[in-house]
């Protein structure tokens, strides 16, 4: 017989967490008496661990409260399991919780949690055993992230990473890319190779990729060449206007299976945090995560 209730995942760490979430929580499952239970995440191991003691046990509802890395990390421990997620936003750009519909209010993502009979299932990229749900990347975006800790990004919020691609932009360079997709081979020099899940930048309304679905069992791969005042702006135009036509943010390909090397090893992130060095794999796990939506 399953048990009934839900494991909620903490991040400590997180950009904007405070301490009263904990209380919200335990109010708002209290009054339908539903079962909850706290786990606040220090290793990722012992996350997996008490993941998979808790699944043993009959827990098949989590809550990942936290930001995107946090909704990934939590998202990995899950695959492969029947499970329902739910995400209180809690870090700097909550992007995976915007795009879904979550309330960016904590309060409010609790009442969904709580209430919400609805759940959509989304791809993973799997990427060394890890899953990964907004974006896996290499160039100007990982180098960005050097310095940037969760101080930073608590005080500054989404400015911080404004902050983080200005200092990069200064010490990155364009790199000769070799990347394979579904068996084909391109070749490209930019300073960002970027491979999207769902197509967006940061928040909802800016796109990168139109037609990018978190659910269509393939991503998309995009470089930007340089760095160049016409190439920036261009970009920014594009995506903020949403132009169909792009010239500065270029589509290399899309498939299911990617491999990303590199001429010069390249840091490679994935949803904000570091994977590790070039080369990379990734596979697209289709319909990996099941998430609490409206």
């Amino acid at each position: 017989m399953e048990q009934a209730g839900f494991l909620a995942l903490i991040s400590k760490k997180a950009g904007h967490f405070r301490p009263n979430v904990c209380r919200d929580l335990t109010r708002a499952f209290s009054h339908p008496n539903i079962p909850l239970r706290f786990y606040y995440i220090e290793d990722e191991k012992e996350l997996a661990g008490e993941i998979d003691a808790a699944f043993r046990a009959g827990c098949r509802d989590y809550l990942a409260v936290g930001g995107d890395g946090t909704v990934s990390l939590v998202a990995s421990c899950l695959y492969g399991k029947p499970h329902r997620l739910g995400v209180i936003p809690a870090g700097t750009a909550n992007t995976m919780a915007r795009v879904l519909g979550v309330p960016m209010s904590a309060k409010k993502a609790i009442r969904l949690a709580v209430s919400s009979g609805k759940t959509k299932f989304v791809d993973g990229m799997d990427v060394r055993g890890r899953i990964y749900l907004l974006n896996v990347s290499a160039g100007l975006s990982s180098i960005s992230l050097d310095r940037l800790n969760e101080k930073t990004k608590s005080t500054m919020g989404m400015f911080s990473y404004v902050i983080g691609v200005a200092r990069a932009s200064l010490k990155v360079a364009p790199c000769s890319f070799n990347i394979t997709i579904d068996g084909r081979r391109i070749c490209s020099r930019d300073v960002e190779l970027h491979v999207t899940n769902l197509g967006v930048l940061g928040l909802p309304r800016y796109h990168i990729h139109e037609h990018s679905l978190l659910d269509d069992g393939k991503v998309e791969v995009l470089g930007l060449s340089d760095l160049a005042p016409t190439t920036v702006i261009g970009a920014v135009l594009e995506v903020i206007l949403r132009r169909r036509k792009r010239r500065s943010i270029r589509l290399l390909g899309e498939g299911s299976e990617v491999v990303i090397d590199s001429d010069v090893k390249q840091s490679v992130q994935g949803d904000g945090d570091i994977i590790g060095p070039t080369p990379v794999s990734l596979k697209v796990r289709s319909r990996a995560i099941n998430f609490i939506v409206p």
